[in-house]
């Protein structure tokens, strides 16, 4: 019977570790979003500005194109086809 009580009181200080890891990777889970998130709207920004101070340039021309085709989309199939026809 004390054997049985020393591997349940094993097992629950294994599962309270356990816990309190699982909760620092849930909060570093959390910070990272955040972290993703603020950095995203960080790109953003920066993205306008160098649209604001170079809307002409071939770059821009490109990273406008790519900001649409990634905002549309897009299927990436298409009802036409370039293959021959049978005969």
């Amino acid at each position: 019977m004390q054997n049985e009580l020393d591997v349940l009181r094993a097992e629950n200080v294994l599962l309270k570790e356990l816990a309190a890891l699982s909760e620092q990777r849930y909060e570093e889970v959390k910070r990272l979003k955040k972290e993703n998130e603020e950095l995203k709207k960080q790109i953003e920004q920066l993205t306008k500005q160098l649209f604001q101070q170079r809307p002409d340039s071939w770059f821009m021309h490109t990273l406008q194109r790519q900001q649409a085709l990634k905002n549309a989309k897009l299927p990436l199939s298409t009802p036409f086809s370039f293959a021959e026809k049978e005969k």
